[in-house]
């Protein structure tokens, strides 16, 4: 147990990190450092990074689970008092995306209250260049940052793009994280203007038309504002 969690540590400081590297950060025999990789992986701790060579990074599990601990402080709780009453004047489901390292990861939902909705599963990973939340946080991003953070560089947006998505206060995205669905997120920033995460209102293309989230908007960019001066 505590070894496993010694390991997770040295990932958290280091990742992306393959084998080799872990064996000399943590001394560690490299078969039992496997096995010990192997379970971690499997109950969610940690996720292959991409790329072609083998290296690992945190996966969504210690996020939800640092969310859980701080949830009376930290932003978690402070949005989650916020996602169901905009669940609630939208009808749509609206979720809480929050920023790691690499990731851009799915960490609290309000179930849509229309019987097609869309679902989405805690931990479930968002494309930085092509859902609503990558491209409302990428917006607050200088270009060299976007790069760093972009899988699929030749997917990301103009600089007049972000600026006009970073002006209006949400971006919006069709089909990027969920097939038919259409959704549209605004960054969440600390005091300082660095993004910390999104909150993405979504639902069947065939109700966010561009006229409706043009409407939705307004909604979510009044819940980012409470949010910000909600302590």
């Amino acid at each position: 147990m505590t070894r496993g969690l010694e390991i997770l540590e040295a990932i958290a400081a280091h990742q992306p990190i393959g084998l080799t590297a872990l064996c000399t950060a943590t001394g560690e025999d490299k078969s039992a450092l496997q096995r010990t990789l192997a379970t971690l992986h499997e109950a969610g701790w940690i996720q292959p990074a991409p790329g072609s060579s083998p290296q690992w990074e945190l996966g969504a599990k210690p996020i939800v689970v640092s969310g859980r601990a701080r949830q009376s402080s930290s932003l978690q709780g402070r949005a989650r008092q916020l996602l169901g009453p905009l669940r609630d004047a939208t009808r749509e489901t609206v979720h809480l995306a929050l920023l790691t390292n690499t990731n851009l990861v799915v960490a609290d939902v309000a179930e849509g209250m229309q019987v097609v909705r869309t679902a989405l599963p805690v931990g479930q990973l968002h494309p930085f260049e092509t859902s609503s939340a990558g491209r409302a946080i990428l917006a607050h991003l200088n270009p060299a940052q976007r790069m760093a953070r972009a899988q699929a560089p030749e997917k990301l947006m103009t600089t007049a793009e972000y600026e006009q998505i970073r002006q209006r206060g949400w971006a919006s995205s069709a089909g990027a994280v969920l097939e038919g669905s259409n959704s549209i997120g605004a960054a969440i920033l600390d005091a300082a203007g660095t993004p910390m995460g999104a909150i993405v209102i979504s639902g069947p293309a065939s109700r966010l038309t561009p006229d409706r989230c043009e409407e939705l908007g307004v909604a979510l960019t009044e819940t980012i504002h409470a949010l910000a001066h909600h302590h």
